[in-house]
């Protein structure tokens, strides 16, 4: 996604808070040696049908306002109803006055274990564990809400984290299986990552997510230099949080998500002294150094 699609300016009214979700689901079973895929396909309307159909919020959106969510689920094993899978989110949020859609959040829940009966459909109820599939995506359903609200409105998506932590818990005490501070991925897990959002360890992240976006590309319709600066300033506000916490898990999903938009931005159009940034960029996230040597 180079630079330019940023500059291309939408006559349209204005873009409201996205609180709801648009999925698009895929469940891939390729790797399961069975010739009748009707679990499998049934598995991915409800998923669809849970994410799609439930009211997550009490806002109701417009389909242009929704965020943008697409959801991969590879199948690793499956056995009489017990499933084990990895979880790919991607979700996406709209920039003002823009055809663009800027990336916000890719994680993969790995080795995730569940249950799931054919034509069972999928319900959540608040405050009442319900299954383990349930759980997982009700629980990052809400991860997704909150950093998408934060990312319009400062300290908005406290709600949300809330909701996801309360989540979490319950099936932790529930189930137990996967939802603990040392399953599956190390300290790259659900649990941490709840818990690094809902940290006052992490307020600079949370602050740029709206610095970022806001004064940052939902400006770039009107000011592109000024739209630069301040996403840059936004990404160097991160260094205070790294130097609490180094290999912060959320500054790793953050310029996961991130990396290749930033480079678009700073490796075309007004120009801009990056040299700060770059520095700042190559201390926090080093493992994409070769992508930073495109900023000018």
């Amino acid at each position: 996604m180079k630079l330019f699609r940023f500059f291309i300016l939408l006559i349209s009214s204005n873009i409201c808070l996205s609180q709801e979700i648009d999925s698009k689901v895929i469940v891939n079973s390729d790797f399961i040696n069975q010739t009748n895929k009707s679990v499998f396909n049934n598995l991915e309307k409800s998923i669809s049908n849970f994410i799609n159909f439930n009211s997550w919020t009490d806002n109701k959106m417009l389909d242009f306002e929704k965020i943008d969510l697409n959801l991969l689920v590879t199948i690793t094993s499956y056995s009489d109803n017990k499933f084990i899978a990895n979880f790919e989110f991607q979700t996406l949020r709209p920039v003002f006055n823009s055809t663009y859609q800027t990336p916000m959040f890719n994680f993969v829940e790995k080795n995730f274990q569940f249950e799931y009966i054919e034509f069972e459909p999928l319900f959540y109820t608040e405050n009442q564990y319900q299954s383990n599939i349930v759980s997982l995506l009700s629980f990052y359903i809400n991860i997704i809400l909150g950093i998408d609200t934060d990312s319009y409105i400062k300290e908005s998506g406290k709600i949300f984290y809330n909701k996801s932590q309360e989540i979490l818990n319950l099936a932790n005490q529930s189930t137990g299986n996967g939802w603990g501070s040392s399953d599956s991925g190390g300290r790259i897990n659900k649990f941490w990552l709840i818990e690094n959002l809902n940290s006052s360890n992490s307020n600079e992240f949370r602050e740029m997510l709206y610095n970022y976006h806001v004064n940052g590309l939902d400006l770039m319709h009107n000011d592109i230099l000024l739209s630069k600066k301040n996403i840059s300033n936004s990404i160097i506000s991160l260094e205070r949080m790294n130097r609490r916490v180094p290999n912060s898990m959320l500054l790793k999903i953050f310029f996961e998500t991130k990396s290749d938009e930033i480079v678009d931005v700073f490796s075309a159009g007004p120009d801009f002294n990056t040299g700060i940034l770059f520095n700042q960029l190559n201390k926090m996230a080093p493992f994409f150094s070769n992508k930073w040597y495109n900023i000018r």
